[in-house]
């Protein structure tokens, strides 16, 4: 016994079915996406924003911390402010007796782990400041990381404790 072919009408419900449950499954898949990206957002905690007073045209370094409250490794891979026209991931340090700084293309955050950024070790460099920073002003910089994106915070502009000796610091 031979199956009796299908009307064009069953045909035509089982293709919009088919796309329903296509689009249903791309929509899953989209969301879960987000979720998860959304979850590594939330998992970055930012903390201590500051820097110091600096005069227009020079340098000026940006301190703060980030925790990694998540269950996978972060890498913060770069920083903007339109408060500078450029802004690096730098390290100092003493070798010898001689600070030295190094340009870092990126900072690992591993799970449960804060990263603390200060002066005389990783710190962001706001190279050639566009205006003056006065203490009491704050500043917007965005921190871009791997996996959470773009965040954006306030560094605010206090004196703070002492920079290390630069005098002979080469880079």
């Amino acid at each position: 016994m031979r199956a009796a072919p299908l009307s064009r009408w069953a045909m035509s419900l089982i293709a919009v079915l088919s796309r329903r449950a296509m689009l249903a499954a791309s929509l899953a898949v989209v969301l879960a996406c987000a979720t998860e990206v959304q979850a590594a957002t939330n998992s970055l905690v930012i903390a201590g924003a500051w820097t110091r007073p600096a005069a227009v045209g020079v340098n000026g370094a940006g301190y703060l911390s980030i925790t990694n409250k998540g269950r996978t490794a972060e890498r913060l891979t770069g920083a903007s402010s339109a408060a500078a026209a450029r802004v690096s991931i730098h390290e100092s340090r003493m070798v010898g007796q001689v600070m030295t700084m190094r340009a870092l293309g990126e900072v690992a955050i591993p799970p449960g782990a804060t990263v603390t950024f200060k002066p005389g070790g990783r710190h962001l460099m706001l190279e050639a400041l566009k205006a003056p920073l006065k203490a009491g002003d704050q500043i917007a910089l965005t921190l871009v990381f791997a996996t959470a994106g773009r965040r954006s915070v306030l560094l605010a502009v206090r004196d703070g404790p002492p920079a290390p000796a630069m005098a002979d610091m080469k880079m």
